[in-house]
């Protein structure tokens, strides 16, 4: 059987100073690679422009240049689109698209492109179709690099915000993922800020605290949706090891390191999480720091998942009325929309659907 080659999108800059201080080439080689693959987006190590050809084919010999291949894209009918990259290394994973276009004169005022951090998820919380794949594999940095490269490709645009809230928990790869936020955000591949990059977390309290120490933080978002542990630990199994108490603990400690004000993201059930006594926990919550709440309607998972029936999806008039409620009593609250529901890529329906 065939060795794959490493990816050499897995190699900071950092790494390949390194790498071509092993090799006793001169330093300032890897910063031309460097920008050769991220600045110039070379398809192929033939294509450099200024590395030696000796240096070229040695690169060659051990690693390759791309680690997904070309993606099964579907288009909702809303504009989003939803990318199915197959690995170079096996597996699948999927990333969608959303554009967001200014009210006044429909010209494009945002493209989010929200990526995968793992195969699968292992943390099962009850809304979620990618948790009931289970965890099959991590996503190597370049398989996360190479989602925004290759959405970039297709569509010829330029990305303006990075999400991380595609299948997985990014803080459950944290090494590949603060890897990956590394090279997006270096000056040279300039690809984003970091500034529109977001890490979305069901609340993996360490790795919060570690992710606050970064020199050059990114946003935080929690997927909160309850304020009681007693329904916190139905929707979020999570939570019986890291439960609310520790879980504002941690996020005010990363607002006080970084200075960052925080997301929450809240799904909305009908007769769940929806009470009064919910809006004043909420908010009493979410004001010990700087921050905004999304409202986000239940989307359906039966195309994969069919065992839940204790969960039902609030109407958009129930949505508006709680974000009313949370707003009144001082919280700054927004409904969000269900981008790309018609082709399963809205919040927590990534699960290979176009298979069926």
């Amino acid at each position: 059987m065939e060795t794959i080659k490493d990816c050499i999108k897995n190699y900071s800059l950092a790494d390949l100073q390194s790498l071509m201080h092993e090799w006793r080439e001169p330093k300032y080689r890897a910063v031309q690679i460097f920008h050769e693959i991220y600045a110039q987006r070379r398809e192929s190590f033939e294509d450099f422009q200024v590395i030696p050809q000796a240096l070229r084919n040695k690169i060659q010999q051990k690693f390759i240049i791309n680690s997904v291949v070309a993606p099964i894209v579907r288009k909702s009918s809303d504009g989003t689109t939803k990318y199915l990259f197959k690995l170079v290394a096996g597996d699948s994973v999927e990333s969608v698209l959303i554009p967001s276009y200014d009210t006044n004169d429909d010209d494009l005022k945002r493209l989010t492109l929200c990526i995968s951090s793992q195969v699968g998820c292992a943390l099962d919380c009850a809304f979620c179709a990618t948790g009931k794949l289970k965890l099959m594999r991590n996503l190597s940095t370049a398989e996360i690099v190479d989602q925004v490269l290759n959405v970039e490709r297709d569509t010829g645009l330029k990305i303006t915000n990075v999400v991380f809230m595609g299948m997985g928990e990014p803080l459950q790869n944290y090494d590949n993922m603060v890897k990956s936020v590394e090279i997006l955000t270096n000056e040279i591949s300039a690809i984003i800020n970091r500034k529109h990059i977001t890490i979305s977390t069901v609340g993996i309290v360490p790795k919060i605290l570690q992710l606050a120490e970064l020199s050059r933080p990114v946003k935080l978002a929690v997927s909160l949706h309850a304020t009681t542990n007693g329904v916190r630990d139905k929707l979020m199994p999570v939570n019986k090891k890291w439960n609310i108490e520790e879980l504002r603990k941690a996020i005010e400690y990363y607002y006080r390191k970084t200075k960052i004000p925080v997301t929450y993201e809240y799904i909305l059930f009908k007769d769940l999480n929806d009470s009064d006594e919910d809006v004043r926990r909420l908010v009493r919550f979410v004001n010990s720091v700087p921050s905004k709440i999304n409202i986000i309607p239940f989307h359906d998972i039966s195309f994969i998942y069919s065992g839940i029936t204790y969960l039902k999806s609030a109407d958009i008039n129930e949505i508006n009325a709680f974000a009313r409620r949370l707003r009144d009593k001082g919280a700054n609250a927004f409904v969000r929309t269900s981008s790309g529901f018609d082709i399963e890529a809205a919040c927590g329906q990534l699960a290979f659907s176009v298979r069926k």
